[in-house]
């Protein structure tokens, strides 16, 4: 299992962001399925998950955890190369290979610090719509406690050979997957339409050296 700097994760955990505490739920409510439905899917993971989490955990055990949910239960490489968009088919092999690993690291060290912000959220299933033959949309709302009003969260859950796997998370109607696109693309063009520009950001992020 491949380590990354916990200095870093808790710098990057530290910064604020909307709708980060869904954005976390998203990231832990899934675990491998052999069967069943989309909808039980989330709900039995995720009683669950949030049960796993009820009990201290160290930084270093949030990026563990973190990083075999996220190889276990998403379709990384389909939503990498979703967010990479167009700039997938200019890269280079080795530059590909590098993205793979780096895209998987920034996950593993914007995210996992933010584990402790489950504590005492509430999940509520609000039903299932079929998209087509592999996906569904599971509808849901999180809140952490009586005094803010609920998250709206949506998974979109596919069947692959390898069972289900979550593709995509909409957080009050907006697709992180989208979100990240446009704020990799951003930072492409900023380096001239070069992913080197990207990489160059995610190692900086991941404190990954060249």
């Amino acid at each position: 299992m491949r380590k990354v700097r916990s200095a870093t994760a808790r710098r990057l955990a530290s910064r604020p962001s909307t709708g980060l505490i869904a954005l976390a739920a998203w990231l832990v409510l899934a675990s491998p399925a052999a069967a069943g439905d989309a909808e039980t899917f989330i709900r039995e993971t995720a009683h669950r998950v949030f049960a796993a989490y009820s009990d201290p955990i160290t930084d270093e055990g949030r990026e563990e955890v973190f990083r075999d949910v996220l190889s276990n239960t998403f379709e990384l490489k389909t939503i990498a190369r979703f967010t990479l968009g167009r700039y997938w088919r200019a890269a280079s092999a080795d530059q590909r290979e590098e993205y793979l690993r780096l895209f998987e690291d920034f996950l593993v060290l914007a995210y996992a610090n933010r584990f402790r912000d489950l504590r005492g959220v509430k999940l509520r299933m609000a039903g299932l719509r079929i998209i087509n033959e592999r996906d569904s949309l599971v509808q849901s709302e999180v809140g952490a406690d009586g005094t803010r009003p609920p998250i709206r969260i949506g998974w979109r859950v596919r069947q692959t050979g390898k069972g289900l796997r979550i593709i995509d998370v909409i957080v009050d109607g907006i697709s992180m997957s989208v979100t990240q696109r446009d704020q990799f693309a951003a930072a492409i063009r900023a380096a001239g339409g070069k992913v080197e520009g990207l990489l160059a950001m995610l190692r900086e992020k991941t404190g990954t050296p060249e």
